[in-house]
């Protein structure tokens, strides 16, 4: 069975409803969304969604509640409804952390964020463990696990879990990653790489 992702946190959850009697759709904002991408979800002319909301530029941030209204003749498509959600618990996201911490120690935050992507991008995959425990902890996968050498998380590394527990991938749905520099085996030089951040190089 195909296993969605989508982490209980503070973060507002994807909503979409229809008001009655007006055929408008209510979108809220996520991240990653611009008024061109909901234009093309919608099937509506961007600026016919700037116009329903009187936004006077172009910027939409998540969380923000937008009217679309379908262009007479033309029919509206809802987006692909959000995906259902696990917990994550306290202990989860200080493990998830600790990880971050030892395997991305040095990098910025967006390679932090990349490293707890992929760790969540595995729980989401049918080929690796359905939780965020045993994928950190599947055998022979992360060397500082297989070293004992978990790392008490900093601040930035706790922000990284949170962000990517919020949904931000910057690594494409990437499941590996590796230092080219320090890695021992070359398997993963066979993969094509997705992106770089830093001193990581992340493929599927």
């Amino acid at each position: 069975m195909f296993k969605k992702i989508s982490i209980i946190t503070g973060v507002a959850a994807i909503g979409l409803s229809i008001a009655g009697g007006t055929g408008a759709s209510a979108h809220t904002v996520k991240e990653g969304d611009t008024l061109w991408k909901l234009g093309q979800s919608y099937n509506v002319p961007f600026q016919e969604i700037k116009k329903e909301n009187g936004l006077t530029g172009n910027l939409i941030y998540p969380g923000q509640n937008l009217e679309v209204q379908p262009v007479k003749g033309v029919s509206v498509e809802k987006p692909a409804p959000a995906p259902e959600q696990i917990k994550a618990t306290p202990e989860d996201k200080e493990l998830l952390a600790s990880l971050v911490e030892a395997e991305a120690m040095g990098e910025s935050f967006e390679g932090k964020a990349a490293v707890a992507a992929v760790v969540l991008n595995r729980v989401d995959d049918d080929g690796f463990p359905d939780s965020i425990h045993d994928v950190i902890y599947d055998k022979g996968q992360f060397q500082p696990v297989m070293e004992n050498n978990l790392k008490k998380p900093s601040p930035e590394a706790e922000k990284a879990v949170d962000k990517a527990l919020s949904g931000y991938d910057n690594t494409k749905g990437s499941l590996f990653f590796y230092n080219k520099k320090t890695a021992v085996s070359r398997w993963l030089d066979t993969k094509p790489a997705t992106t770089i951040i830093g001193n990581h190089t992340f493929s599927k």
